[in-house]
């Protein structure tokens, strides 16, 4: 499967793949992906960018784009890897150009596979709360492959399992089981454990205030993360850091980027 070499100005109107990264700038040569389209080094880590060749509009198009992005995440999830959703600078000096414009196999054939499950497991059926106990069920069978659970994952997987329930009953389930097994450190009990879900509960410990409070924590941390990721991603393109450009960059409001701007400056969270 050959490369398309291209010119500059048929290169940016490629789609992208492109990521920032925590690492030293190499590891994606450990998965035998090409030569990124556009590397550049910066503090902490690198951002590196492939070109593809193809269309994804289409609903086949746009699972087949998010198979990959998923499997890309999942891969380099040490490097904490963020996917940018603009496009790189192509006249950006600092950074190292390679005109190649990719075909998307070549990208993924050396990135993990997600888990291909898609049904309930037939363990939950006992159970009088069915769903809970899928989507239990169904994380640990994410462990026994992964070793870890990626709440995208398991929400994603959710709410396509169980469409005719209310969204965000399914969501506090998903909370709820991943919070579990992350403070176990994503160890697995000996199965058939429990008989009833009041087992579960009150081992777990997990109580309606507990689990929004994680909930509370783990949604700062993740915004957080946005903003941060957005900096950096204003910093690459050279425009001026202010708080509209962070909340369009982040996907957040202006008083949440205004709000957690301040508290990060304040807290010396900023570089």
């Amino acid at each position: 499967m050959g490369n398309i070499i291209s010119k500059k100005q048929e290169i940016s109107k490629a789609f992208w793949l492109y990521f920032y990264l925590s690492g030293n700038g190499t590891e994606w040569i450990d998965y035998d992906l090409p030569p990124p389209s556009v590397h550049k080094l910066a503090r902490k880590g690198y951002f590196a960018g492939w070109a593809i060749d193809g269309y994804f509009g289409t609903k086949k198009g746009r699972e087949y784009i998010n198979d990959v992005i998923g499997r890309f995440l999942i891969t380099f999830a040490d490097c904490n890897p963020q996917r940018l959703p603009h496009k790189p600078k192509l006249d950006d000096n600092s950074a190292k150009i390679h005109q190649k414009i990719y075909k998307l196999q070549e990208i993924s054939r050396g990135l993990k596979s997600l888990p291909t499950k898609k049904y309930a497991p037939g363990r939950a059926d006992k159970f009088e709360d069915h769903a809970f106990w899928a989507i239990k069920l169904y994380a640990e069978d994410l462990i026994a492959k992964s070793g870890i659970i990626i709440y995208e994952t398991l929400e994603q997987w959710a709410l396509g399992q169980f469409e005719h329930k209310e969204r965000s009953t399914i969501r506090a389930k998903c909370r709820s089981v991943y919070n579990w097994y992350e403070e176990r450190d994503f160890q697995l009990p000996s199965r058939g454990k429990y008989s009833t879900i009041q087992e579960w509960y009150k081992e777990s410990k997990v109580t309606r205030s507990e689990n929004m409070k994680k909930i509370n924590e783990e949604r700062v941390i993740k915004t957080k993360a946005k903003i941060v990721g957005a900096i950096q991603s204003i910093r690459f393109l050279q425009e001026r850091v202010s708080v509209r450009n962070v909340a369009k960059h982040a996907g957040v409001s202006t008083y949440t980027a205004r709000k957690y701007l301040q508290e990060m400056r304040e807290n010396g969270e900023l570089d």
